[in-house]
């Protein structure tokens, strides 16, 4: 995986954490909702055509691709 790439490009099974979101305001604030936020860890779970099933902490949520492509993720953090 490259140091930071959009959460869309992660293959199944992928954990990565979050580096930043590029999105408006809005859209930042429901995804924080989320626990779709700068630091979190996320795991991809399914990667299909059109959108995604990310996973955070015990929440999965189903992504579209363009909102994936918005959400740039780095190397998971050593706990």
């Amino acid at each position: 995986m490259d140091p930071i790439c959009p959460l869309a490009l992660l293959s199944a099974g992928t954990e990565a954490t979050i580096a930043e979101v590029r999105a408006g305001k809005e859209m930042r604030f429901r995804l924080a909702g989320m626990g779709l936020c700068p630091g979190a860890r996320v795991r991809a779970q399914c990667v299909d055509r059109g959108s995604l099933i990310v996973s955070v902490g015990d929440a999965r949520y189903a992504l579209s691709r363009g909102i994936a492509m918005k959400i740039l993720v780095g190397e998971p953090e050593a706990a």
